[in-house]
């Protein structure tokens, strides 16, 4: 990877249906660490990907039972995500959709580069698949005879397809793993990840036209469609300038990825596959989140009826409260329930109590005792150590993907100052020593406002505005349970 650019890409949530909190989840983590490296290395050195993956079985389903064309059926869908991003403040640079005209012509470049390769064939072939999962399943994946994620049996297909020689990469992608021991994160998925690349055998990647009309046509095959997985990964490659801009790409390639754990196989195995049979290098990092369960501490599903909405909770918190809470009360990389009660407590506590509540006390004393602030040159060595060396921590979280920790740290950060004025009494001073205690707080709160920058984007502009300005405000207001 260029160090001096920066790429980061979500996977694209299908056009099926409403987006839950589990694709909110992936999006703000994602948004989060895009706004801290943009502070970093500045805006044009950061390319942010987000999109839709519009093609394939089960959205060719949806719209037929919603009785609407293709076409308008995922133009729909695809605006409610747009929709999301502008709800919750993610700001992307890229939003790839697969059934633009550009993306059939380049997929089936990148197609066409991995048959000269050698790596495409066809064959009959028979198996079971899940239209929810868009993939064949082994026996041993199947639970009492059905998909494990969507308690469904799966369909006997017979067809004759095009495959990859997916099984050709083992011994590379697990040679390359060898040397690149932190390629996934959490470290514990990567001996997950080993286990699908060593089992990985070669994949069905088209389907008989008859059966699934909609997605992109196998080159030189008519009677063929592109498998969607196959179809949907070549976006991270395209949206860089794979196939249309060669400089562009090379600039910018080395994607860090984002996904769930239910995709580490597509995203670590089958796509790092597919880019060294084009020749491409690998991604340079896959980071896993954790699941969102329901608040039983199960899987959410429709079927169960477990899902949380993301713009209902807007509706009913605001958005930057929600944002917090996916991105400060839920471990980064463990799987946890969405529970409301802790979304109020973490904002009450945390925001509420501790930042608003200390960036108030601040404003209001430095106007009480007309003493100057926002002096850096003037904070005390000693003081000023300390929270420099909070803000080392906060980076060096923020640099290794860990936004909760970083989150912990921002808040010990203001709990600390709000110690340290309880303990100095500002109020109780004349005005010089006063004015010292009080310009040392305005240095650590214009910390921990930068340190909440990425999570609270609008609300730390407001923060800083009213430090700078001493103006009081209520930024966060506190919520009942």
């Amino acid at each position: 990877m260029n160090k001096q650019k920066f790429y980061l890409t979500t996977t694209l949530p299908y056009v099926n249906a409403e987006l839950h909190i589990g694709h909110a989840l992936e999006f703000v983590q994602a948004d989060t660490i895009v706004r801290y490296f943009r502070n970093k290395l500045g805006k044009e050195n950061v390319f942010f990907n987000v999109g839709t993956d519009e093609h394939g079985q089960k959205i060719y389903n949806k719209a037929q039972e919603e009785g609407l064309e293709l076409k308008p059926f995922v133009d729909k869908y695809a605006q409610r995500v747009m929709d999301f991003c502008k709800l919750f403040n993610v700001e992307y640079d890229n939003f790839y959709r697969t059934s633009d005209t550009k993306h059939h012509e380049l997929a089936q470049v990148f197609w066409n580069k991995c048959n000269e390769n050698g790596d495409i064939y066809k064959k009959q072939y028979s198996g079971q698949y899940c239209v929810g999962c868009e993939r064949y399943l082994t026996d041993k994946e199947l639970v009492d005879g059905k998909c494990p994620d969507h308690h469904t049996v799966p369909e006997l297909k017979t067809e004759e397809n095009y495959f990859f020689r997916l099984s050709k990469y083992r011994e590379p992608l697990l040679k390359w793993l060898e040397e690149k021991k932190a390629f996934v994160k959490p470290v514990y998925k990567m001996d997950e990840l080993k286990k699908f690349i060593s089992e990985m055998e070669d994949i069905s990647i088209s389907r008989l036209r008859e059966n699934l009309p909609w997605g992109i046509e196998v080159p030189n095959d008519p009677t063929q469609m592109m498998y969607v997985w196959f179809d949907a990964l070549t976006n991270y490659a395209i949206a860089v300038g794979y196939g249309t801009d060669e400089e562009r790409f090379k600039q910018w390639w080395g994607p860090v990825q984002t996904c769930g754990p239910d995709n580490l196989r597509f995203q670590g195995a089958i796509w790092q596959g597919m880019l060294a049979s084009a020749g491409l290098p690998q991604s340079e990092k896959l980071l896993v989140h954790g699941m969102v369960l329901g608040l039983d501490g199960t899987k959410m599903s429709k079927l169960v009826g477990n899902i949380v909405s993301p713009f209902e909770q807007e509706q009913k918190y605001g958005a930057e409260v929600v944002r917090f809470y996916l991105l400060t009360g839920i471990p980064t990389y463990d799987d946890a329930a969405y529970k409301e009660d802790d979304l109020v407590n973490e904002y009450n506590s945390r925001l509420a109590n501790n930042f608003g509540n200390l960036l108030n006390r601040v404003i209001h004393l430095a106007n009480a005792k007309e003493a100057e602030m926002n002096n850096e040159a003037t904070v005390e060595s000693e003081f000023k150590a300390t929270v420099d060396t909070y803000v080392k921590e906060i980076n060096s979280f923020y640099e290794d993907y860990e936004i909760y920790l970083a989150g912990e740290k921002i808040d010990q950060l203001a709990d600390y100052g709000n110690k340290y004025i309880t303990k100095e009494e500002p109020w109780s001073k004349e005005k010089p020593e006063a004015e010292k205690i009080l310009n040392n707080l305005s240095y650590l709160l214009k910390h921990v406002i930068a340190g909440y920058s990425p999570i609270l984007p609008v609300s730390s502009v407001k923060a800083s505005e009213a430090l700078e300005k001493r103006e009081k405000l209520i930024l966060f207001p506190k919520l009942e349970a």
